[in-house]
């Protein structure tokens, strides 16, 4: 699993699993907890991450969906 080395990644590891949830790309386990979590992160008003509101739950689905989205992107170019 890739991790983030700073906020740029960070933002881009959870962007990418909202973009996917919005697209229906990506599909979460009907656990309460995880649905919970997701719908108290929020954005700062100048549209960044707010940090103090991703809690580990997220933090995790977001850091395997952008490991898995890069897999899948590397497989792509090499297999052309």
């Amino acid at each position: 699993m890739i991790t983030p080395s700073n906020r740029k990644e960070f933002e881009r590891h959870i962007n990418i699993l909202y973009e996917g949830l919005e697209l229906g790309r990506h599909h979460i386990t009907n656990s309460k907890r995880l649905i919970d979590s997701l719908v108290n992160s929020r954005k700062s008003p100048n549209q960044r991450v707010n940090f103090l509101t991703i809690n580990e739950s997220v933090r995790l689905i977001a850091n395997s969906r952008a490991s898995f989205e890069d897999f899948q992107f590397k497989n792509l170019i090499y297999a052309n």
